[in-house]
């Protein structure tokens, strides 16, 4: 069995594996009630090793894996919509509770084979650590050679690996302060050091997205520049990603990202902190930093090998997609799809980010629509939509009320469209106003007395209203 997902794989239609998965579903989930040979499970399995005698034979092996939260057929990711989401969630339990990653059916599969089988899932000795050697050693015994499986490999505990995230982004930190530092002294810096930490963050958005961007929410402004700049590589890396770029685009979109504001390195500290307008004079200073960074990079390219695409996002973040904005051009039709990219993430978290500056401090949502209202002026309408999908409804690190009269923050998104408001939410005041350390609640989750939602998001709260700082809440998850 293949475990790599290949192009030869993809031949069946979503709607043939959706209906051998939920033919199999209903198989599993009966042979837990009744016997094996009793007439409804019987008629039942029939009709699963029908469609699925009709795939073995056009198809040859067909293989259901389960692969980071997500099921695949022939190596094809089948998209649930709401009608049949509890299908993906029952299968997506059975296989990761037996430690199986994938299931493997081949020619020649005979019914019996298929009730011995799910006899042998819904043994009642099967526990998470050793279930695959049982299943393994059972389908041996039971002279099952059609149907083969596949173990999980051992999962990076989850603490841990948010520890890890942790460790990473404030790491990230530290490194951009010893490039700014170095650029004024030496005016080198280690860009190697600089693309491994891109490629471990790339690795752990693809790990855990949701923890990754509720990082995002720590807000550091003794370190403005910094922490925005962080925050800024790694939702750009985030939506480079949704937007299809290969490994070694999203490398250089990273350093791109990471160095965007290295031009403010010479600007001032009480111009760029000052708690009131600034005058013509700090304006066109402020304005200028994108010139200067520009040239910085521009001198650093020809020692070390920066990416032309950086001197571009330096020189173009802050330009709108009407053309409008600073640095002022002639001439011009069009921004690089670097700087689109980060003239998004750059407007997002500055506008999600407390400063001496300005009042208000946008909700991750606000934001969003303050920022959907400027599409195709100030933004790539196309490119913002991505990234609006991307930060959910109810973006990570939201402060929500619950129907139920608690509060809890967004931590994980649904990935599931059908579900998009319905995300995972840790619990953090009950429904009396008592500050709490709940639990974290699917929003998926149905009663069963009601047969309805246990809970429902009623609407988005302003954390800093509360005196709450959601980064603390995804910091003590790792601790």
């Amino acid at each position: 069995m293949d475990a790599e997902l290949t192009n030869q794989e993809k031949e069946l239609t979503q709607k043939e594996s959706v209906d051998i998965l939920t033919r199999l579903q209903v198989v599993l989930k009966i042979a837990k009630v009744y016997e094996s040979n009793n007439r409804i499970v019987l008629d039942q399995m029939e009709q699963f090793i029908a469609v699925l005698d009709n795939a073995l034979q056009r198809e040859g092996e067909l293989v259901l894996r389960l692969r980071q939260n997500a099921l695949y057929v022939k190596g094809v990711r089948i998209k649930f919509d709401y009608s049949n989401y509890h299908i993906y969630k029952f299968l997506q339990n059975e296989l990761s509770s037996k430690e199986l990653a994938a299931i493997a059916f081949s020619p020649g599969l005979t019914q019996e084979e298929i009730q011995r089988f799910v006899s042998i899932l819904n043994r009642k000795d099967l526990d998470a650590k050793t279930a695959h050697d049982k299943i393994l050693h059972a389908l041996d015994v039971e002279q099952i050679d059609h149907i083969t499986v596949e173990k999980s490999a051992p999962a990076e505990p989850m603490q841990s690996r948010e520890k890890n995230a942790v460790r990473l982004y404030f790491s990230g930190i530290y490194l951009l302060k010893e490039v700014f530092e170095r650029q004024k002294t030496t005016g080198t810096f280690n860009l190697n050091l600089a693309k491994r930490w891109m490629q471990s963050i790339f690795n752990h958005i693809v790990d855990d997205e949701s923890f990754i961007y509720g990082l995002t929410n720590i807000k550091n402004f003794d370190e403005y520049t910094l922490n925005h700049s962080i925050n800024v590589c790694i939702l750009a890396i985030a939506l480079g990603r949704r937007l299809g770029l290969t490994r070694e685009e999203l490398s250089d979109l990273g350093v791109s990202s990471f160095l965007h504001d290295l031009g403010k390195l010479d600007i001032p500290r009480e111009i760029l902190d000052k708690p009131a307008q600034l005058d013509a004079t700090e304006r066109a200073i402020i304005e200028n930093h994108v010139h200067i960074g520009a040239e910085k990079l521009i001198q650093l390219k020809s020692t070390r090998r920066i990416p032309i695409r950086a001197v571009q996002v330096a020189l173009e973040h802050h330009l709108k997609a009407d053309l409008s904005g600073y640095p002022r051009y002639f001439k011009k039709r069009s921004t690089n799809l670097f700087s689109k990219i980060v003239k998004i993430v750059d407007y997002f978290d500055a506008l999600t980010t407390k400063r001496v500056y300005r009042a208000k401090v946008f909700t991750r949502d606000d934001a969003l629509s303050l920022m959907q209202e400027k599409s195709g002026e100030e933004f790539d309408p196309l490119i913002l939509k991505v990234f609006i999908i991307m930060i959910g409804a109810y973006p990570i690190g939201s402060l929500v009320a619950l129907d139920t009269g608690e509060l809890g923050i967004v931590f994980e998104a649904n990935p599931h469209p059908a579900f998009h408001l319905r995300p995972k939410v840790k619990i953090i005041a009950d429904a009396d106003g008592n500050k709490v350390d709940g639990e974290l609640i699917d929003l998926t989750e149905i009663a069963p007395e009601t047969k309805k939602f246990s809970r429902t998001i009623t609407k988005s709260l302003e954390a800093e209203k509360y005196g709450i700082q959601p980064a603390d809440y995804f910091l003590a998850k790792a601790e």
